[in-house]
């Protein structure tokens, strides 16, 4: 008895280990499996990627941009139960929805497994007329995640994250698949996706980050082998990316000056551009560690960058119409092919960089192409003087008739993973009038659109969470142009809350928050943040309108004195006055010019080699770190006296020559803070 016990039992021991095997062998056959170690094909992999340490072996780096694995005909039909697996780590989320698995030959026609645009995990599949899709959860960002699908004959379909079920619903039935394209990585087609100023129509979404392990099984697992499937692969490896940040500041030891170098941001977005070791320029000041940065990832938009890195820039010019998408200004030319920058001068008196660019829209064409045909272009030139101050002065080269254009924006861009409120400080912005007058504005009080106080205000000033502080001063007269008549510059602020129809409503910030720029090489316009996986940017004001400085019926230019200020509250009413109501400068021929738009003194030299000059200079009309131009002379080391007493070189004043093509000219700038009359005495 005890021995027929035993045979039973075995027998059935045996049983239940051969039903097992079969069933595992049968659920679990592989039709398509792409492992990504370095002995797979190439001939599928197409653009930029990388192959690192994968969940097993090997796995492929998708770029974001370019890369994606491609099979043009499935070449079988799936069967009608089956089971997709797969495992990603991402870097950032798509731009759109984008797939890890894409077996589809219309956008509602095979089957797709991936991620959407808010970093959750997705599936869509059936036909037309019986179009199923599902969402799970968010994603994290940097961590490996097995994404799981399974479909049931007339059953259900599930779908699993990280080996947990997270929905499922009826399946539906799946036509034929032996024609359609396979594609990882990528859309196997284009798909419109929509955002809320522009719709993206030619555009494939890319998955930026790691894929490995893609399989295709005949059978549907039950929810305990997927579990298992994401158990025995713990512990999961670490994956290290690199730390996308906007580039970091130059060490200290940089002298005053403007430097062409290459600033890089990430391996895959570096490669993207055909540029040698020269392409950007940054400008160092003699006395702080902060920068003014041209370069490719920002389309060449200057920006001022703080001693702790952050980022902001004063815009550009921009406008609007029916003869383009949303807007026209260069932050759309991604690819830079209009917009450059170029040292004009560079001494150790100033320098100038030359900012050139094209108004166009996200699909690259020129606004208000007049008989021309070319549009509006604009000049931008930023004299700067080693104090980290200087002139942007801006000539637009408009098309007729005259449109309305925005001149100013106070901007903020901050790196992948950073906040608003880790840069912003509580209030904002500081409008400031030419009595002393000071309004401060916090976006979290009762923020008005239209910024009147304090009256006639003409100095803005942004609160950062540094030493030095972003401001630019405009004249405070009253004017009228074509954006309006005002009896002083017109301020408006940008929030959050001034969108309600045209943002998303998890904007994780009070303020105007995109990532539509910089970095991105997509097109797009008003690509709100919702997750601030990407660099992005948001303004504060917008919209800025102020006297024009010069116009015909070609050109209209505006200028502004901008910079860094250490102490915005002490320092900038002074230097307003001081560039608004220069000193009156006198020598033996007469009265000297003033260039208010380039915050100097022109002297013509002539055939003297010695110059007296006398300033008259009050607090109201004070002296400070003004420059003098001396046309047709090289004075390479002057000797300068201020009421008989020796300036130093270097210290008191620096000088620079600038051979042009007619004629050479010495810029002499003065390091010098005075509110009392006075002589100079330069000689050769």
């Amino acid at each position: 008895k005890h021995i027929s016990i035993m045979k039973k039992h075995i027998i059935l021991t045996i049983l239940v280990f051969a039903t097992a095997s079969w069933f595992t062998t049968s659920a679990q056959e592989s039709i398509f499996q792409q492992s990504f170690e370095l002995t797979d094909d190439r001939k599928q992999f197409i653009g930029f990627y990388d192959q690192i340490e994968g969940i097993s072996g090997a796995a492929i780096h998708f770029d974001g941009y370019t890369s994606f694995f491609e099979q043009q005909q499935f070449r079988q039909e799936l069967p009608d139960a089956f089971t997709i697996n797969a495992w990603v780590a991402l870097e950032a989320y798509p731009w759109y929805r984008c797939p890890v698995f894409d077996l589809r030959r219309g956008e509602e026609e095979g089957v797709l497994l991936g991620i959407n645009r808010h970093g959750r995990i997705t599936t869509a599949l059936g036909q037309p007329i019986d179009w199923t899709t599902l969402k799970g959860p968010q994603l994290a960002i940097g961590q490996w995640h097995m994404l799981s699908l399974t479909v049931e004959k007339l059953g259900q379909v599930k779908l699993y994250l990280d080996g947990q079920l997270v929905q499922e619903t009826a399946a539906p039935k799946i036509r034929n698949t032996n024609g359609n394209r396979l594609t990882i990585g990528r859309n196997a087609l284009l798909e419109d996706w929509w955002d809320f100023q522009y719709i993206v129509a030619d555009h494939y979404s890319f998955l930026d980050g790691v894929v490995d392990e893609v399989q295709l099984f005949e059978g549907a697992f039950a929810p305990d082998q997927v579990a298992n499937l994401f158990k025995k692969q713990l512990p999961l490896p670490d994956i290290n990316f690199q730390n996308r940040v906007l580039p970091p500041k130059a060490p200290a030891s940089v002298p005053f000056g403007a430097r062409y170098t290459r600033l890089d941001y990430s391996k895959q977005w570096d490669r993207l551009w055909r540029v040698g070791d020269y392409p950007d320029v940054v400008v160092n000041f003699a006395d702080n560690d902060c920068r003014l940065v041209f370069w490719r990832g920002t389309s060449f938009v200057p920006c001022w960058v703080t001693e702790n890195n952050i980022w902001y820039t004063n815009e550009w010019t921009e406008t609007w119409g029916g003869d383009v998408s949303s807007c026209a200004e260069p932050l759309m030319d991604r690819e830079c092919r209009h917009s450059h920058a170029r040292i004009i001068e560079n001494t150790p008196a100033r320098v100038v960089v030359h900012w050139r660019y094209a108004l166009v829209d996200a699909d690259y064409k020129v606004v208000a192409q007049d008989v021309d045909g070319r549009g509006e272009w604009c000049d931008e030139y930023y004299i700067i003087y080693p104090d980290g101050m200087g002139i942007r002065k801006i000539d637009l080269y408009y098309s007729k008739p005259l449109r309305n254009h925005d001149w100013e924006e106070a901007i903020v861009l901050l790196s992948p993973g950073q906040h608003p409120d880790e840069v912003m400080q509580d209030p904002e912005i500081t409008l400031m009038n030419m009595k002393g007058e000071q309004h401060h504005y916090s976006w979290r009080n009762n923020l008005p659109v239209e910024m009147k106080e304090p009256q006639k205000a003409n100095i803005h000033v942004v609160n950062f969470k540094s030493e030095y502080k972003p401001f630019y001063i405009v004249s405070d007269e009253a004017f009228e142009s074509k954006e309006g008549k005002y009896e002083s510059p017109f301020f408006r602020s940008y929030a959050a809350f001034m969108a309600d129809n045209y943002r998303p409503d998890t904007v994780p910030s009070i303020y105007g928050w995109w990532n539509h720029w910089p970095i991105t090489q997509l097109p797009g316009d008003g690509r709100w943040v919702e997750t601030n996986d990407r660099a992005s940017h948001f303004n504060l004001t917008t919209y800025t309108q102020w006297k024009d400085y010069y116009m015909d019926d070609r050109v209209k230019s505006r200028i502004m004195l901008h910079g860094m200020a250490k102490s915005p509250d002490t320092e900038l009413i002074p230097l307003a006055k001081s560039w608004l109501s220069p000193p009156t400068v006198q020598d033996d021929g007469g009265l000297v010019e003033y260039n208010q738009a380039e915050r100097a003194y022109v002297l013509k030299a002539g055939k003297a080699k010695k110059w007296q000059l006398s300033v008259t200079a009050s607090k109201e009309q004070p002296f400070i770190k003004h420059a003098l131009i001396i046309t047709g002379r090289e004075l390479f080391h002057p000797e300068i006296k201020l009421d008989g007493k020796s300036l130093k070189n270097g210290k008191d004043f620096t000088t620079g020559v600038v051979r042009e093509t007619e004629t050479p000219k010495t810029v002499i700038w003065f390091d010098q803070h005075l509110t009392k009359s006075f002589t100079l005495h330069i000689e050769e």
